[in-house]
């Protein structure tokens, strides 16, 4: 194919390639069936192939031993129904499920569509004698449902994406609230206290012996911790953010060794840290890191807030 723009993008244009690989089989399958008068669908033999080889099944079956997903499923079956090819029946231990079996229609029309599926077999094999098609595909599969491709991107994602953490920088001040203003609307409502931290982070962080530790990638602010001063021998944890596109990359984990270090460095005792147990994931952080949970302050400023970890350090 000349002029092909996609082959150009080498393993860029992979999943397209298949794609319209799958698309051109398709079309010519559908004309196929149109030609000989068969009022079936090109994706159907393997439903009308399964049903006849293990008997009636539901939908989230079907879906399972062939897997498509669910939905499309549900959109195909929808499609043989109409066209008079499956049964479908209530389940008589869950009157929820239904099973899908094959019509007279179907078992009487399989033999014609064998020979179809035979010789389309037959020519896609004459096609591919010298590649070992199946081999790629089982090959390709397999590794993609060990690691899909969402993993495997992030994971190279990581390996060239330097984070670098820095204290804080004026500069980055107005990334220090919107990180956070994003997180605490998107899960609760903006409070007294929040507000002002986060909009006075020179005020009532900075100068009062705190600090503020930003996560960059390049001179993008990626996430952000505060450690409040509470007195001289500790720190309060707060206002942790990292924004959605870099969760997944440690970043968390590297601004949390940041916090321990200075506290360390500083002379510091203990972290303590107020949050909410529906966050898991900050949860799940603080406990790698060593926190305990330890009895609520009564007077908490978060109305939020229904969990206190303190770490010793």
């Amino acid at each position: 194919m000349e002029n092909d723009f996609v082959r150009e993008l080498d393993f860029l244009g992979f999943v397209t390639r298949l794609k319209r690989i799958s698309d051109a089989m398709l079309h010519d399958g559908r004309r196929l069936y149109k030609e000989l008068g068969m009022d079936i669908e090109p994706n159907w033999f393997v439903i009308l192939k399964l049903l006849r080889k293990h008997g009636e099944m539901p939908i989230t079956e079907i879906a399972d031993r062939i897997g498509f997903a669910h939905p499309s499923v549900i959109s195909i079956v929808n499609k043989m129904t109409r066209a008079g090819y499956l049964t479908s029946k209530k389940c008589s231990d869950d009157s929820r499920r239904r099973l899908l079996g094959l019509t007279p229609k179907a078992r009487e029309k399989m033999p014609e569509f064998e020979k179809v599926w035979d010789a389309g077999t037959a020519g896609v094999k004459k096609m591919l004698v010298e590649v070992d098609a199946l081999g790629f595909l089982e090959k390709v599969e397999d590794k993609i449902f060990k690691k899909g491709f969402k993993n495997r991107t992030l994971d190279e994602l990581k390996n060239h994406c330097e984070v670098k953490i820095i204290g804080f920088d004026p500069r980055y001040a107005q990334d220090f609230a919107s990180l956070n203003y994003e997180w605490i609307e998107k899960y609760y409502r903006i409070e007294k206290a929040d507000r002002k931290i986060l909009d006075h982070p020179q005020t009532f962080v900075i100068d009062p012996g705190g600090q503020i530790f930003f996560a960059l990638v390049g001179e993008r602010p990626v996430g952000t911790v505060a450690l409040v001063a509470d007195g001289k021998e500790r720190f309060e944890l707060a206002k942790m953010a990292v924004t959605p596109q870099f969760r997944g990359f440690q970043i968390g984990d590297k601004l949390m060794t940041a916090c321990i270090d200075h506290a360390r460095r500083t002379g510091k005792k203990s972290i303590y840290l107020e949050s909410n147990t529906g966050l898991i994931p900050a949860i799940t952080l603080y406990k790698k890191f060593g926190f305990k949970e330890v009895p609520m302050n009564p007077d908490t400023p978060y109305q939020r807030s229904n969990i206190r970890m303190e770490l010793f350090v």
